[in-house]
């Protein structure tokens, strides 16, 4: 080969290298952007910090923390991170903040990471206890509840709205108390939406024993907070089989993992017991320990100790509330507590059991020249009468004199405070107690 040959192979040799080093060069020098945070939660959330953490992103090298208020639009970056957490403060108290990061790098940013939704804590002054309300929405243009809430808002810190009910499938139906939520919101009241199966333990069943029920359920609630403005909800599934205690318990799991890192209150309404006994038929699938883990307000349903279809007695005897209290808080947090207080009484006679407001009951006792007499043993308020057909009646209820050795309970073991069933059944010495004893 001559030399001529031998110097143009080695240019070409030479070019062709250089070209392939140019290309990679080029390669590495372009890179690419990171993935966006495949996860994004919320925790440590008080009146006015939360605290977010994400996953850890291939290749970034750093993150930006992205905040809007009330709703999911209008962001505004708030921080740039190397961690995977950061804490954000100066928040204000018993408000909506939605939440996303994105990752970084020399090359680029990601997209966001999923949208979370926060909702601060309310401010607790002097430790107050808390006040919820249940309420309902019978039919259009009932104003039950909803003159009850807007007579008592300095006292109500929650509702709870009696809204809907679920079928064994996951869905959910309900007449929605628009007015009653609105008002909350706009009066510093938390609204929460209550889903309860109408007693039925074969809806239970049916729901929680099926995986894809159970979160066709989840997702079902989840529109509908978002859509009608709840900050939260409580489950009041009733009648269920002891033998779905092990559900019952993942379905709260599943629910808590879901709705919790968006923001949202969980609760539970449990039937009261004195002790925890796994085949009991009425209570037996209730496994406090287990079920406080996934929750925020725990309620006791501290009513009905005597009840429509059983012998004549008190609504909720002191002596048996407090035996309720020992025992839950072996296995729940206190500061999950709330007493369950009745505002009503039942007319136990041979034509049946009636219910009837507070106001109700003194109507009936005037009307029927009886006299309202005191049980000291359980604390509660009675009396006796017999109609206009000679039958016999016998009333019991609950009043503010009934409820102030409940509300004491409640100050004694340092509870979270009380859950009243319901709005609009109440008088206003009831409520006036409830301020005098929490000092509100």
């Amino acid at each position: 080969m001559t030399n001529k040959k031998k110097l143009i192979l080695s240019i070409i040799l030479f070019i062709f290298t250089l070209t392939i080093f140019v290309t990679a060069f080029a390669k590495v020098r372009k890179g690419t952007a990171p993935a966006a945070p495949s996860s994004i939660s919320a925790s440590s959330i008080t009146t006015s910090e939360v605290t977010l953490t994400w996953t850890s992103c291939q290749g970034a090298t750093g993150y930006k923390v992205f905040m809007a208020t009330l709703n999911d639009s209008n962001y505004t970056q708030i921080a740039t991170t190397s961690a995977t957490s950061y804490k954000v403060t100066n928040l204000k108290p018993a408000t909506v903040y939605w939440f996303f990061v994105r990752a970084y790098n020399t090359y680029g940013t990601s997209g966001d990471s999923a949208h979370i939704k926060v909702t601060t804590q309310n401010i607790v002054i002097n430790n107050q206890k808390q006040v919820i309300g249940f309420t309902t929405y019978y039919y259009s243009g009932d104003k039950s509840s909803y003159n009850s809430m807007v007579n008592n808002t300095s006292l109500l810190n929650t509702v709870i709205t009696h809204t809907y009910i679920t079928d064994g499938l996951g869905n959910i139906s309900g007449l929605v108390p628009t007015e009653q939520i609105n008002y909350a919101n706009n009066n510093g009241i938390v609204p929460i939406a209550m889903v309860s199966n109408n007693f039925s333990g074969d809806i239970a069943k049916q729901l929680l024993e099926n995986a894809q029920n159970r979160q066709a359920l989840i997702n079902n609630i989840s529109n509908a907070l978002k859509l009608n403005g709840y900050k939260g909800v409580n489950i009041d599934l009733e009648g269920v089989y002891y033998y779905d205690r092990s559900y019952l318990s993942t379905f709260m799991k599943e629910l808590y993992t879901a709705l919790k890192p968006q923001g949202y209150i969980i609760g539970i309404s449990v039937p009261a017991k004195t002790y925890d006994s796994s085949t009991n038929s009425w209570t037996g699938a209730y496994d406090y320990a287990e079920l406080s883990k996934y929750v925020d307000q725990f309620i006791l349903m501290t009513y009905d100790e005597h009840y429509p279809g059983g012998t004549p007695g008190a609504i909720a005897s002191i002596g048996w509330v407090q035996k309720v209290i020992d025992y839950t808080i072996t296995v729940v947090p206190k500061e999950k507590i709330f007493l369950g207080l009745a505002a009503y009484g039942y007319d136990w006679s041979s034509n049946g059991t009636k219910a009837y407001s507070i106001n109700g009951i003194y109507s009936i006792a005037n009307s029927n020249n009886a006299t309202i007499l005191w049980d000291d043993v359980s604390k509660s308020p009675y009396f006796n009468y017999t109609d206009v057909n000679g039958v016999a009646h016998s009333v019991w209820f609950e009043n503010d004199k009934s409820t102030a050795y409940k509300l004491d309970l409640v100050n004694n073991y340092n509870l979270s405070g009380v859950a009243i069933w319901r709005l609009g059944l109440e008088n206003a010495d009831y409520m006036n107690m409830i301020k005098a004893k929490f000092n509100k």
